[in-house]
């Protein structure tokens, strides 16, 4: 069997107080409730027994879900319990941490203690991991698993299960089965049940194994076991098309006036994009831009370890050489390269969680580099009664530097203890009273992830609808405006409000005001006719025409332009007003729809309305109105400006 706990008095000590510093520090820092994006999904999803996003994650809901449930009984609400799922798990990894590396390190004993308490406080305090301990994420899950396989990888010695001399190529194992072999198999199977992440330690743990014993391999009896026991959990995934249904997963399955907005199809097709992470794929960077992405994995590493961090992880590498840990250099090194590589290629938003299992290996090196330092780099000595090198405890002690920086200078910043915005802001969206069948819309998808939870665990609000771009990879749901679009044609006559102002989407769009922060969309801006036709192509545009209205001194400017094709960039309309000598006597620049609807999504066919507001000087006559479009601080130019005469 596989022993994870030390059975040393002062170990144990260690673990506990390592434990409750841990457990703790994520306690104190920790989001209290309700969260935005993945959390906020997860938070509801895991409740529910329903879906989340791919790749579905099936483990950790079913983990979460009676997590949830069991701490409910004693008065902790859902969304806050499964934030304290992360931090109990991220504190367990910790420990097992530490446990690991006082039994990889030799030489004096208490040098070991010490250095590996250094590596598990390194990590611990690494602030993407800590961060991932405050809210209610699947990181902190993944890296326990690395850390059990890791447990159970470093007690495995495959000379005890296969013969010296096998007679034939096929080596039947011995009577006694290889109980730690399967159970690292198993391991592996629940961590791809997991999160996919999980593959690309295989090869380092392969080439680890056949490191200890290059024969194992050959045996087709234990070859066939391992691979039906690492098969065996991924039959969790079948949760997916059990749990994907209205019932359990009425996000999913929402109302859009007279038909229901079925998100995953029950089907093999979206089952296997769904498990395989295709249906949200973002796709890879090409060599040429992942190499440009080295100099921000660079940056990370230097603000996860500092300098002397890295100057750590380089010692222990050479560490592991100097002393032929050829398995645990095999394992580690393999899985960091293909980490790294991969998050170089990754085209995601949120790669920086990815390099969380780097950081894992990192510290890991650095506790290795600790230990040597701490026995002056004396080979090791398997006595646990040695005696360290004289004033090794202490250079171990002051490396204890690093992690105390990390702790001090990211506390803050961390903190998310007072956290309540997202609450905070549900609960003005809902006091504004938005019409008991409304359809909400924004253009950030974690803005409208909490109205599920309120809908599905607070039964508040449970006739609303929320919509947001790329909701599905439907061309209707493509952006802000195709998404205020749908909801319009298809809602069905029910009230649709932008739950947040969004200044630009006039272009589009009629809003109606309504009680902040909610703005109702009364249709599509009627495109009318312009006070003055003028029907000018402008590049990929035609200006149709444009409207004149004086406001005491100043003048509006609404240019009329339909969109011919597609425009590239995100341009800046310029509307200038000049005398008859030619003085300039006004001036308007601005993007026309605002970072919400700008020129880049426009599409043909539309009628778009771009507004100016111009002061004028006293007894000044404008005779010319001049009318461009650039982008860039080049002022690069979309068409040749328009000029023209006003009427007298």
């Amino acid at each position: 069997m596989v022993k994870f706990i030390p059975t040393h008095r002062t170990d144990r000590q260690i673990i506990l107080l390592l434990l409750a510093f841990t457990l703790g520090l994520y306690w104190r820092t920790m989001a209290p409730g309700l969260l935005a994006g993945d959390s906020g999904e997860f938070q509801v999803a895991a409740w529910r027994l329903g879906l989340a996003h791919p790749t579905g994650y099936p483990l950790y809901l079913l983990l979460g879900s009676a997590w949830q449930h069991a701490l409910a009984l004693i008065g902790i609400n859902p969304a806050t319990a499964l934030t304290v799922f992360s931090a109990v798990i991220g504190a367990l990894a910790v420990a097992l941490l530490y446990i690991i590396m006082r039994d990889w390190l030799q030489g004096a004993l208490n040098v070991r203690r010490a250095a590996a308490l250094f590596t598990a406080l390194l990590f611990a305090v690494n602030p993407t991991f800590w961060s991932q301990n405050l809210i209610a994420e699947v990181y902190t899950l993944h890296v326990l698993f690395i850390l059990l396989i890791l447990r159970v990888f470093q007690q495995i010695d495959l000379s005890h299960f296969l013969p010296r001399e096998p007679s034939n190529t096929d080596i039947s194992l011995n009577a006694t089965q290889p109980t730690r072999l399967l159970w690292l198999f198993f391991l592996v199977g629940l961590a791809l049940a997991h999160h996919g992440m999980t593959i690309f330690l295989l090869p380092g743990l392969l080439l680890g194994l056949w490191l200890l014993d290059r024969r194992w391999w050959r045996s087709s009896q234990f070859l066939i076991s391992a691979a039906l026991v690492a098969l065996l959990p991924l039959i969790l995934y079948v949760y997916i098309p059990l749990r994907s249904g209205p019932d359990a997963s009425p996000w999913y399955h929402q109302w859009l006036g007279g038909e229901r907005l079925d998100l995953y199809q029950n089907n093999w097709s979206s089952f296997l994009n769904f498990i395989t992470g295709r249906s949200i794929s973002v796709g890879f960077y090409n060599v040429t831009q992942a190499l440009a992405n080295l100099p921000q994995a660079g940056l990370l590493w230097r603000l996860h370890f500092y300098w002397p961090g890295l100057l750590l992880m380089g010692v222990g590498l050479s560490v592991l050489i100097r002393q032929h840990r050829w398995s645990v250099l095999a394992f580690t090194l393999s899985y960091a390269v293909i980490q790294q590589v991969f998050n170089l290629f990754y085209g995601i938003g949120d790669i920086l969680i990815y390099y969380i299992p780097l950081y894992l290996i990192g510290a890991i090196w650095a506790g290795f580099a600790a230990n040597a330092l701490g026995n002056g780099m004396r080979a090791p000595v398997d006595d646990p009664l040695a005696r360290p090198f004289v004033g090794g405890l202490f250079l171990v002690a002051a490396l204890f530097f690093i992690p105390f920086q990390l702790l001090r200078i990211n506390f803050a910043p961390l903190d998310q203890a007072g956290d309540q915005v997202v609450r905070q802001t549900w609960e003005t969206i809902l006091a504004a009273q938005p019409a008991p069948d409304a359809i909400l819309i924004s253009n950030d998808r974690d803005e409208i992830v909490p109205l599920f939870y309120l809908q599905a665990v607070e039964k508040r609000a449970v006739g609303m609808t929320g919509l947001f771009p790329l909701l599905s990879t439907a061309s209707r749901f493509a952006d802000i405006g195709t998404t205020v679009e749908t909801a319009l044609a298809a809602g069905g006559g029910r009230p649709v409000y932008l739950i947040k102002p969004m200044p630009g989407l006039e272009v589009k769009f009629t809003l109606k005001a309504a009680r902040p922060p909610l703005a109702r969309v009364v249709g599509l801006a009627p495109p009318g006719t312009p006070a003055h036709s003028i029907n000018q192509p402008f590049g990929p545009l035609q200006l149709v025409g444009y409207d004149w209205q004086m406001v005491d001194q100043s003048v509006r400017v609404t240019l009329h332009w339909l969109v011919r094709d597609k425009l590239t960039a995100d341009y800046t309309s310029t509307v200038q007003l000049f005398d008859a000598t030619g003085e300039k006597l006004a001036q308007d620049d601005q993007q026309p729809g605002g970072v919400y609807y700008p020129t880049s999504l426009w599409k043909p066919g539309e009628m778009l309305l771009d507004r100016h507001l111009l002061s004028l000087p006293t007894d000044r006559k404008p005779t010319t109105l001049l009318i461009g479009m650039y982008v860039g601080p080049e002022f690069i130019q979309l068409a040749p400006p328009l000029k023209l005469e006003l009427s007298p």
